[in-house]
């Protein structure tokens, strides 16, 4: 569907289709809305273009449309079922110095095995114990592994694999270099996708079943460059090789079962799945944190250990500590404390009013005790009000 553009200097409509249908309705309501609209199919490309003035709707009721016509401004007082929730266009992400050092890492590492070098393996582990410091003092990295990359970035794949997977470590209680562990691998873990050829795996149609063998041997890829760049990494090399192989019997490259796989591979392996749904592929939009989660559930134990899944929904959850939400009323809040119990009703610290103000005296707010306030939808730290 075409944009229509708008003249410089003029406010937006930004409206976040998805897999959303328009209703006669709404295409109705939207043809007579008196600024020019803007539809967007997938929310990655809200940053293309954006305009911190611009107003984003992320769900379409004719009423509401009707009602931002005569002013979008609203009141923190309206907690009416039906309100609009909106967040301003994504705005460059604040960058993380030690997730951008990683990703940097991982992409000198990829180039070296595209050149037949070896990569610098020791290097990897000096940013694997950092990055284990930084998950244990907050949960910025966390946050950063769940903005948006682009469609095709191993790259970004393999650093938020290794956050992930860390952060899945921690809630099993691992010791430090265990997780340590966990965290170099999961940013080795897909080495051998760097033999593979890059137009076969940008490719948005069904691969060829030669095309699907060569991926299946990219683990065995893998494991060789590390058995001959660190042959005294054996653990390394095994969970490389055994990353992607399923509980049951279903994953490759051997058709391993549970009983038979090192534990670093357990865990990188629900996080490499969590990862990748949670970010867009050539053939799908991302799904939400919390989508993302009853999908991973549902594998348990016919593709994932119930521990390592158990261990992800506690440490990641629907609502990430520290992450902010949309609240249905039109505030904008912190997580500050979840519960497992009740995922979807964290304790968030009120920072913006619905109005995009921010509030000078933050209180709490307990989702578990207002019933009648909900989370209306997550926000990437890239959507937050500009103040």
């Amino acid at each position: 569907m075409s944009d229509q553009m708008s003249d410089p200097g003029k406010r937006r409509l930004v409206v976040v289709l998805g897999e959303t249908e328009l209703t006669a309705e709404v295409r109705a309501a939207l043809e007579a809305f008196p600024w020019p609209v803007r539809y967007v199919e997938d929310p990655e490309a809200l940053a293309q273009g954006a305009d911190p003035n611009d107003l984003v709707l992320t769900s379409l009721r004719s009423s509401q449309i009707g009602e931002l016509a005569g002013g979008p401004s609203v009141t923190s007082g309206d907690t009416g079922a039906d309100r609009q929730v909106r967040a301003r266009s994504p705005n460059p992400f604040a960058p993380n110095r030690l997730y951008e050092e990683a990703h940097a890492y991982v992409e000198e590492t990829l180039a070296s095995v595209r050149d037949s070098a070896d990569p610098d393996v020791d290097r990897g582990r000096l940013l694997a114990e950092r990055m284990h410091t930084d998950l244990l003092r907050d949960n910025s990295l966390i946050n950063r592994s769940l903005e948006p990359h682009e469609i095709y970035d191993l790259a970004s794949h393999c650093v938020n694999v290794a956050v992930l997977g860390g952060k899945i470590a921690l809630g099993m209680v691992s010791g430090v270099e265990d997780a340590v562990e966990v965290i170099h691998a999961g940013l080795l873990h897909d080495i051998g996708m760097a033999k593979l050829p890059p137009a076969m795996l940008r490719n948005q149609g069904a691969w060829s079943e030669r095309e699907q063998e060569a991926l299946r041997q990219h683990p065995v890829y893998g494991a060789e460059i590390l058995e001959r760049c660190a042959p005294r990494c054996e653990w390394l090399r095994r969970a490389v090789l055994q990353e992607h192989e399923r509980a049951q019997g279903q994953g490759y490259p051997y058709g391993l079962f549970d009983r038979d796989l090192d534990p670093i591979a357990r865990i990188l392996g629900v996080a490499d799945v969590f990862e990748a749904l949670s970010h867009p592929r050539t053939y799908r939009s991302p799904f939400t944190a919390l989508q993302a989660l009853e999908r991973v559930v549902g594998m348990q134990d016919d593709y994932f250990a119930a521990q390592v899944v158990s261990a992800l929904v506690n440490e990641i959850s629907a609502f990430p500590m520290d992450s902010y939400v949309q609240i249905s009323s039109g505030e904008i809040g912190r997580v500050v404390a979840t519960d497992p119990g009740n995922i979807l009703r964290p304790r968030v610290e009120l920072v913006w009013d619905a109005d995009w103000k921010r509030i000078e005296e933050a209180g709490t707010l307990d989702l578990a005790s207002r019933p009648e306030l909900t989370v209306a939808r997550a926000l990437l730290e890239s959507e937050l009000p500009i103040t």
